[in-house]
């Protein structure tokens, strides 16, 4: 088959993006990538089936093409827009959108823009210390998540970070006291539970001898304790994971342990929730996309596929809940504009002209209850 593909530059906010998207035949895909200085940032691939034509091929690959063009123009727009108030929320909303397109630059100055308005503003702190983590600037993370933690104590994620950035940099103490903290906030807290496995055993590969660490059989004894944990088997690790990792433990093989550990990494509930959030609050607020049906639609399709596969992770049921609120307030609104077509096409139409009041003065309640969930 020819090579199917197409290649643009995009000049956006100063900067010069190359978008590149092509067919990929052996795998039957069309993978777009985002290129920025270079470097891939951001990629996205649709499956194409394999009675697919020529032409339909074409059709997708310049569908694919142009949706993520559209998609980074939004981006930037949005960021000229949020940058015309104060509101700390989109600041940090627009920092994880940044973020999810690794576009590591932007998303730094979106929560420091986030923290200057509200220096209170925990999330923004653990966010920014999160990007600085993908940056491996393990210092700049810690200070992040410490400063997160003088403002609010009880902050699980914050002690988590902190614990997995001074892992990072084989301070195991450290790491293992950050990260008992976020299990005493919640001994659920399945990532937790993982970096805490994973720096009780490199802990041991290293052969460390810290009289602040438990002894070595101890350590064994507590991987052992937090991996059969009956909510930890059955919530996100795969039970062979789990069951090899145990077996490894039995021979002392540590370093095949970790493997398997990380490898089952992939099993952690990810920031896929933050993301999906952030990007459809931002769209709606300053998008143009308040009133898109379709696009509410996909967003609450996203959050159903989630809540599938983490069917007990709190944000997603709640964000489920807001865009179920946002369908039912573009129907509202539907309502009204059939009820004033009623009334143009017959004006002596009472019963519309009835409908048509109590609909307004009542749904007023209604609207002003989604701005304050929204805020």
């Amino acid at each position: 088959m020819e090579n199917i593909g197409l290649n643009n530059e995009v000049v956006i906010a100063e900067k010069t993006f190359h978008i590149q998207t092509q067919y990929l035949e052996p795998g039957e895909k069309v993978v777009s990538n985002i290129f920025d200085n270079g470097k891939v940032v951001f990629s996205k691939g649709i499956e194409v089936t394999s009675t697919a034509s020529t032409n339909e091929i074409k059709l997708q690959v310049n569908r694919l093409h142009q949706n993520m063009i559209a998609d980074l123009e939004i981006i930037f727009y949005i960021s000229e827009k949020v940058q015309t108030i104060r509101h700390s929320t989109s600041n940090n909303k627009l920092g994880v959108v940044f973020l999810r397109r690794n576009l590591f630059d932007e998303a730094i100055a979106e929560f420091k823009k986030a923290i200057e308005i509200d220096p209170e503003f925990v999330e923004a702190y653990n966010n920014l210390g999160f990007v600085f983590l993908k940056q491996k600037s393990y210092q700049e993370a810690i200070d992040a998540f410490s400063k997160g933690i003088e403002k609010d104590g009880n902050y699980a994620d914050l002690y988590n970070n902190l614990g997995y950035a001074y892992l990072s940099i084989n301070k195991y103490g450290e790491a293992i006291d950050e990260l008992n903290r976020a299990l005493e906030i919640n001994n659920d807290y399945v990532n937790a539970i993982f970096n805490l496995c994973l720096a009780y055993l490199k802990s041991i590969i290293d052969k460390i001898q810290d009289p602040g660490l438990p002894s070595v059989p101890e350590r064994i004894e507590k991987v052992k304790q937090l991996l059969i944990n009956k909510k930890t088997k059955e919530q996100f690790f795969k039970p062979q994971y789990i069951d090899t990792i145990l077996n490894y433990l039995e021979e002392n093989n540590f370093i095949e342990a970790v493997k398997t550990l990380e490898k089952a990494e992939h099993e952690l509930p990810q920031f896929l929730d933050k993301y999906l959030e952030s990007e459809f609050y931002l769209k709606f607020m300053f998008g143009g996309k308040g009133k898109d049906d379709e696009f509410i639609i996909e967003y609450a399709e996203q959050l159903k596929q989630a809540i599938d596969k983490y069917p007990n992770y709190a944000d997603l049921r709640n964000n489920l809940g807001i865009a179920y609120l946002i369908r039912c307030r573009n129907l509202f609104l539907n309502a009204l504009e059939e009820f004033r077509e009623a009334l143009k096409i017959n004006p002596e139409f009472k019963k519309a002209e009835k409908n048509l009041k109590l609909a307004e003065n009542d749904g007023k309640g209604f609207l002003i209850l989604l701005r304050a969930i929204l805020k």
